[in-house]
């Protein structure tokens, strides 16, 4: 019956049933990771002893991981199995396969040896044989040893250069000679006058180095050549990054406005208890309307240079100059909670502006409620400030999170031998 129960709230749940679908597809991978790395075993050779096969790769090592029973003692032990050697008539052979394939792969992008515009390919070892290549060259002048074609050395009519491959394989080696005619890239009609141009303004700086100026040619190859200094577009990054910084001065004002808005009104509404609760303590007192207004606004001039400056008391401070100055009493509580922006100061203005011509029957009891809803308003914005700073904490917290899981599951996934 209990178990009933138990299945019951299980599929009423789906978080249950997310969670047992997760549990059972990791028991299906531990299963098939775990029949994978122990399936294999050891082959047994002619004489029946245990053998490890070797690497077909000559020069590659393989290390291996065994478990070894002896005497009643268990261990796990490391074993390196050496790439299988080869005899002398199969290196023979795989010295001259790699010698054809060699004349391949040293081609590159080219098409012949009779026609090298492009670098070569002097590759330093054959894949998967073991053997390495180095190489000798009859002319430096060139092309250097790792084929790379110096072109500023290039004839037109080409040049003819022997290059030997020495390959080895541990202490046995064969040489095979190619011979590759090393001529300039194929260039454009343009690039051929650029070319052209370039040499005749070399030939000239050097004719004319004891001369204050560097002679620039008028003509090349009955082509005329007119001259002058590019275009620079440096100064439209100036320009660029001044209006990118207008923009972003633009945007960064007004996000700082808005901040400051917020700010502000945040701080009206921390106040707002405090000026409801100062108010209904000076009414209680037998005090009028004004002059607990004008009390509250002169006990905060006093503290203003160690409380700082808050902007609720500061429209109090207007209001009071306002009328002062003559203005409408009710009217001017009213002009206070329209500047303040709002809603419970707005209330709290037309509040005193009603009494004000109805009276001041019963204005403590609602300032009282007011006082009361102010401080549970005030109680919620500091629940919600807290929750939001809980929230803002979340993301370094996934993060750190994040490089837990990379520092315990990766060693993990590289220690499981497939």
């Amino acid at each position: 019956m209990k178990l009933k129960k138990m299945l019951e709230k299980v599929r009423s749940n789906p978080v249950y049933i997310k969670a047992a679908a997760l549990f059972i597809l990791s028991v299906i991978l531990f299963i098939c990771v775990y029949i994978w790395d122990n399936s294999r075993t050891l082959k047994t050779g002619r004489n029946g002893q245990k053998v490890l096969e070797r690497s077909e790769n000559a020069g590659e090592k393989e290390k291996q991981e065994l478990k070894v029973k002896a005497g009643g003692t268990e261990e796990s032990v490391n074993i390196t199995v050496s790439g299988k050697a080869y005899s002398t008539e199969e290196l023979r052979e795989k010295f001259e396969k790699a010698a054809d394939e060699l004349e391949k792969i040293i081609l590159g992008e080219n098409d012949s040896l009779d026609d090298v515009r492009r670098d070569l390919n002097l590759v330093n070892e054959i894949l998967d044989t073991g053997i390495t290549v180095s190489w000798e060259l009859d002319n430096y002048d060139v092309m250097d040893i790792r084929g790379k074609i110096r072109q500023e050395k290039l004839v037109q009519d080409g040049t003819l250069i022997r290059l030997t491959a020495v390959l080895m394989y541990e202490d046995e080696k064969a040489y095979r000679e190619f011979y590759a005619r090393i001529l300039p890239p194929h260039m454009s009609r343009s690039e051929k006058l650029i070319s052209k141009i370039n040499e005749y303004v070399l030939q000239s700086d050097e004719d004319t180095k004891t001369e204050d100026y560097l002679p620039l040619p008028d003509k090349v190859d009955g082509v005329e050549i007119e001259w002058e200094y590019p275009v620079s577009t440096r100064a439209f990054a100036i320009l660029i990054l001044g209006a990118g910084g207008a923009c972003m001065v633009c945007v960064s004002d007004r996000q700082r406005k808005k901040e400051e808005e917020k700010r502000k009104k945040y701080q009206m509404k921390t106040d707002y208890p405090q000026i409801i609760n100062k108010f209904n303590l000076y009414l209680g007192a037998g005090m009028t309307v004004r002059r607990a207004w004008f009390c509250i606004v002169r006990d905060y001039e006093k503290k203003k240079s160690k409380t700082g400056k808050r902007q609720a008391y500061e429209e109090m401070i207007y209001t009071m100059h306002q009328i002062q100055s003559g203005a409408a009493e009710g009217e001017a509580y009213e002009k206070f909670g329209s500047r303040c922006g709002i809603s419970i100061y707005r209330k709290f203005g037309t509040l005193l502006s009603q009494n004000l011509r109805k009276g001041s029957k019963g204005l403590s009891a609602m300032l009282g409620r007011e006082a009361e809803e102010a401080f549970e308003e005030r109680v919620n914005r500091a629940k919600k400030s807290g929750e939001e700073a809980g929230t803002k904490l979340m993301i370094p917290m996934f993060m750190m999170l994040s490089i837990v899981f990379v520092i315990v599951i990766v060693p993990a996934f590289f220690s499981i031998q497939i």
